[in-house]
């Protein structure tokens, strides 16, 4: 893993977009999420699980969210070739998320 090139205030908006995006897909008494994207070969990838839903499938948004975030990756040659973004639920109903990025 290295540090991405890509600034981090273009890298934040897509970060909350694409995070928007995932929690419309979780039903309200779900605690977690995650969404892996992958990137081999200039073709996309990604897989959104959460508690109650083992399979969830993204909607146009959501995967548009991920090739914007991709293409960015693309523009500053970063080299990506993963993303995941976990997101937890605490007792108040607050989501967080966390994010891991790895690069060839």
């Amino acid at each position: 893993m290295s540090k991405s090139p890509v600034p981090l205030d273009e890298q934040a908006p897509l970060d909350l977009a694409v995070g928007g995006h995932v929690l419309r897909h979780v039903y309200e008494h779900e605690t977690s999420a995650e969404l892996t994207i992958t990137v081999r070969n200039r073709q996309v990838g990604y897989t959104l699980i959460s508690d109650a839903q083992p399979i969830n499938l993204p909607d146009d948004e959501l995967v548009q969210a991920i090739c914007d975030l991709v293409d960015l990756h693309e523009q500053y040659a970063s080299g990506l070739t993963q993303a995941i973004y976990q997101y937890r639920k605490d007792p108040v109903g607050s989501w967080t998320m966390h994010s891991r990025y790895h690069y060839t």
